[in-house]
């Protein structure tokens, strides 16, 4: 038995010609195959709100941007922030304002207070912000509209997985404070975060 050995210059034109293409950026995985971003979704808490019921808001990441956010929330005219209000921009701009805000109910101590994320496979910034425009357009109830509600609803028009998970219970019927305490960790968001 004879074996026959190949020059490995004859070997190795093809890998090199093959490297040379992916370094060069022709060779490359199909659009649909590459993976997309996360959704991420935020919701930030002031637990002294609503006289110690608390007050929710929330922030959802825009998919397929590096370090974009749209977050707001909603309230009566009592409130601090007051009303309905939404806003875009980093995670850092985001973070700084929910830090910023002061309680004037409480000796102007910082209202915002705390934070829970949770990824998502999907997320939609657009039909969050819908669902943020016809919550508000309903006005403010205390039982049956209110920061809450608005929170829930950005989120679940924002992802499809949060809107059919079971965990993520109605709004009505819980504070801001009790669902962000237990709901939420049941439904296995994140450790709450300190602002």
């Amino acid at each position: 038995m004879r074996i026959v050995r190949k020059p490995m210059a004859r070997i190795a034109a093809p890998v090199v010609g093959a490297l040379t293409l992916l370094t060069v950026g022709a060779v490359t995985a199909p659009v649909g195959a590459q993976a997309a971003p996360l959704g991420r979704a935020c919701m930030f808490e002031a637990p002294e709100g609503a006289y110690g019921a608390g007050h929710a808001a929330f922030a959802v990441k825009v998919r397929g941007e590096a370090n974009h956010w749209v977050y707001g929330s909603f309230g009566s005219t009592n409130d601090a922030p007051i009303a309905g209000w939404i806003k875009g921009g980093t995670w850092e701009k985001a973070h700084a304002y929910f830090t910023s805000v002061r309680d004037k109910d409480h000796e102007n101590a910082r209202y915002y207070t705390r934070y829970r994320c949770v990824n998502t496979k999907d997320g939609d910034a657009k039909r969050a912000q819908s669902w943020y425009g016809a919550v508000k357009k309903r006005g403010y109830n205390v039982a049956t509209n209110n920061c809450l509600h608005m929170s829930m609803a950005v989120f679940k028009g924002y992802s499809e997985v949060l809107r059919k998970d079971p965990r993520l219970g109605s709004a009505t019927g819980n504070t801001p404070n009790q669902y962000y305490t237990k709901v939420l960790p049941a439904a296995h968001w994140e450790v709450s975060h300190q602002l």
